[in-house]
């Protein structure tokens, strides 16, 4: 018996199917078939089914639209995104005046029975937006399946019997509903440049409110300065065309009453639309496809015909199945799928991205984001110039946000350093974990009703350099006294560390001994609070607790900046409305770092995590597409000093010198030159590179060569 004859007798056998449902058939039909006749395929691709099953984003939205007359309908917005592997979102807007209610509808309550009409509106916006999909696969178009709806409808009760009464629009009612629509779309970071643009039934709406749409969203890009630098031009366009409308409305003597009607900053950018229109419709693609006499056409009939031959299929089935296989194969690629909302992605040095997104993985609310976690293990920051990190952030922050970012997740060096500037040229939301450490001590004093009165910092040098810390506790706290000191082992400390099959750090005698060092002048300061300013040294805190309690004999309060910033994330997410609305679908995590630290960084988040994960083998360069030759030549500079970095820090760990002289060298090298950021009431801690240190180096060096270099570069500092 043949797969479609069990196929239709499975479905003959059940009540009929609704379009989402016939749909869906269609898809499990394709299943089958690949699975009985191309098990390859199918063995590597079968995971990504249930992607196929689910939503990329479900958003829906009230809208309180103000009538002609002055009163308020209710009206709801729906957007569905299928699946954007190919691309951004396409897909039409309708506006729903007419629903078909079901012959139960009299057994339930109203508020019920807006649920069921609710729900009936959303499945045929979902299965316009899977319909979309699989058009757009069939014909390899760039775009990826969406569709949205405004459902322009009432649910009464007239004298006893359910009705669904159309609201009727005028002219100016249909502008400010559409001009809410742009800007809510806006709002949300769901419409823009690289992300969903609606587009016109031709029924239910046609151009020209697409147009209102879209000339309050680009206004609203321009407002809230969400575009990005690569969007120059129209940045210059809409700032143009904004004086030019402040002129109008001076000259005028008052608001251009019928502006609202107009619609400046669309006309003004009309080369931009069309253009982009053109390639986000996919029309300059269908018109080769539609054409008798292109060699995309018959590349394309002949494609069906191979599938009709190979799985012996009807041309209708054929079409399903090569639409199915080219989303499947271009899902297999880990960077291939545009997030709706972006997705999460957190840069940062080492293990330290899989230290916050563990923190990230224990709040359930998160389950569902996709997240990416990019290493750049070799490029340590905490010891470069601000000039430097500014440099490398940019490119981090630009790699993430062609990942398809909605918001990174930066480490405190990078938050200290470059943040601020990294706001002003992206439209993606950047976090650093400065702002929610600093919270978490109001917190602390509130819930525990203690009185800090000094504060203690443990981070890199170029986070204590920078004064972020105490620029950040002085907008709340002017009479607390903080203490700052820079542990420039820690971070490679814990890159280096083993872990246990539960994922716990294996905390050496060694690494211990140094720990208790670094801190020593801390403890001495009778600090109420500690902040652990990297997001290394999380790892460190339970260890930090019991050397801090058997040194001095008191409990030490400890922030850990990491766990911070995943809390202030998901509070963030929740906030701007950009949370993933996927309930059952959980999200995925995708690993990347650069092609020679690949192996190292597996082999750790193995570890970590307890599961065996693939790392991608990424260069940061290609990802961000543009990079110059200078600027490619600075990254391989930076790679090489940082791995040489990184050998002279391990050589002073693994080195038999005491542990007082391995944090005082270190310091030396790589510790606070500039106390610039010292305060009234601050003061920047550091150990005395002492005669007996060198003493201590020089008579080991005959047994370990390692400790030649090591001395040679104190040398260096000390006569620079």
């Amino acid at each position: 018996m043949s797969i479609d004859h069990t196929k239709q007798q499975s479905i003959e056998n059940f009540p009929e199917l609704s379009t989402l449902g016939k749909i869906h058939s269609r898809i499990d039909k394709v299943k089958l078939i690949i699975q009985d006749k191309d098990v390859d395929f199918f063995d590597k691709h079968c995971h990504l089914f249930k992607r196929l099953e689910g939503l990329r984003q479900k958003f829906i939205d009230t809208i309180n639209l103000k009538m002609d007359d002055g009163s308020t309908k209710t009206v709801k917005l729906f957007l569905v995104q299928h699946n954007l592997a190919f691309g951004p979102g396409q897909g039409e807007l309708k506006f729903i005046t007419h629903v078909d209610l079901p012959e139960e509808i009299k057994k339930v309550s109203l508020v019920e029975i807006k649920d069921i009409v609710e729900n009936i509106v959303l499945e045929e916006v979902e299965s316009s937006a899977v319909e979309k999909s699989l058009f757009h696969a069939l014909h390899n178009v760039k775009l990826g399946g969406a569709s949205s709806a405004i459902m322009l409808l009432e649910i009464e009760d007239i004298r006893g019997e359910i009705k669904a009464v159309p609201i009727n629009l005028t002219k100016s009612e249909t502008i400010r509903l559409a001009r809410e629509v742009g800007s809510r779309l806006v709002k949300y970071r769901i419409m823009g440049p690289d992300g969903f643009w609606p587009e016109p039934d031709n029924e239910t709406t046609d151009e020209q409110i697409v147009n209102w749409i879209e000339d309050e969203a680009l206004n609203v890009l321009r407002l809230k300065q969400l575009l990005a630098p690569k969007d120059k031009e129209l940045i210059d366009t809409l700032g143009k065309v904004h004086e030019q409308v402040d002129m109008q409305q001076q000259i005028q003597g008052r608001k251009n009453a019928t502006m609202i009607h107009e619609t400046p900053y669309h006309d003004v950018a009309i080369m931009w639309l069309k253009e982009w229109r053109a390639t986000r419709r996919g029309k300059i693609a269908m018109e080769e496809l539609n054409s008798e006499e292109s060699k995309v056409s018959k590349q394309y009939r002949q494609l069906i015909s191979r599938t009709e031959r190979k799985y012996d299929v009807m041309p209708s089935i054929a079409k399903d199945i090569i639409a199915v296989k080219r989303l499947l194969t271009v899902m297999h690629s880990p960077f291939r799928d545009f997030r709706p909302n972006g997705q999460i992605v957190i840069m940062d040095t080492g293990i330290a991205p899989v230290i916050l997104h563990e923190h990230l993985s224990k709040l359930e609310d998160l389950s569902s984001e996709d997240v990416v976690v990019a290493s750049v293990f070799s490029k340590r920051l905490g010891g470069s110039s601000p000039e430097r990190i500014d440099h490398l952030c940019r490119t981090y922050v630009e790699a993430a946000y062609n990942l398809g970012a909605k918001v990174v997740l930066l480490c405190n060096t990078m938050d200290a350093n470059a943040r601020a500037m990294l706001e002003k040229e992206f439209s993606i939301h950047i976090l650093g974990p400065i702002v929610p450490a600093v919270e978490a001590i109001l917190r602390a004093e509130k819930a525990n009703g203690m009185k800090v009165k000094n504060i203690g910092i443990v981070a890199t040098k170029a986070t204590i350099e920078s004064g972020a810390y105490i620029d950040e506790i002085r907008k709340h706290r002017q009479d607390v006294k903080i203490f700052s000191i820079a542990a420039p082992l820690f971070a490679t400390m814990v890159d280096m560390s083993e872990f246990d099959k539960m994922g716990s750090q294996v905390i050496s005698p060694r690494n211990l001994s140094i720990i208790d060092a670094n801190l020593k002048p801390l403890m001495d300061e009778n600090i109420d609070l500690l902040i652990l300013g990297c997001t290394h040294y999380g790892i460190f805190k339970q260890m930090i607790l019991e050397i801090w309690k058997s040194r001095t004999g008191k409990e030490i309060h400890i922030v850990d900046s990491s766990k911070e910033l995943s809390d202030y994330a998901l509070t963030f997410l929740k906030q701007n409305k950009i949370l993933s609305l996927r309930v059952v679908q959980k999200g995925k995590v995708s690993y990347i770092a650069s092609g020679e630290d690949a192996p190292v960084f597996e082999r750790k988040v193995s570890e970590i995590t307890g599961c065996l994960v693939d790392v991608v083998p990424i260069d940061i360069g290609e990802v961000v597409g543009r990079l110059s030759g200078e600027d490619r030549l600075f990254q391989k500079t930076v790679a090489k000093e940082s791995r040489e970095d990184v050998n002279l820090r391990a050589g002073i760990i693994n080195s038999n010198l005491s542990a007082e002289t391995k944090i005082t060298v270190a310091d030396k090298l790589y510790g606070v030159k500039d106390k610039g950021a010292n305060r009234p009431g601050c003061e920047i801690l550091s150990p005395e590179l002492k005669e007996g240190h060198i003493e201590e180096i020089t008579r080991l060096t005959t047994q370990n060569e390692e400790l030649l270099k090591i001395l040679s570069h104190i040398k260096n500092a000390t006569s620079q």
